[in-house]
């Protein structure tokens, strides 16, 4: 996992993590499997920008936003 706040051209997230899954439109709606990610229950933003296939999703209680890349 990592901190990001130089992001720029995308939109902004506070985590940033790589999975080794492909993407799937089928499978965003899922929650997390991984007990750190648990607490990101709002999808905020899905599908491909210049950095590929990725996931946004915020902490309701925080307002930290996670982006999860996935294997193109």
């Amino acid at each position: 996992m990592q901190n990001a706040k130089e992001n720029q051209g995308m939109l902004p997230f506070d985590l940033r993590i790589q999975t080794q899954h492909r993407f799937d439109y089928c499978r965003v709606f899922d929650f997390p499997k991984e007990a750190e990610l648990l607490r990101f229950t709002r999808l905020t933003w899905y599908g491909y920008d210049e950095e590929g296939p990725a996931v946004y999703r915020e902490d309701p209680d925080t307002g930290e936003v996670v982006r999860i890349d996935f294997l193109q």
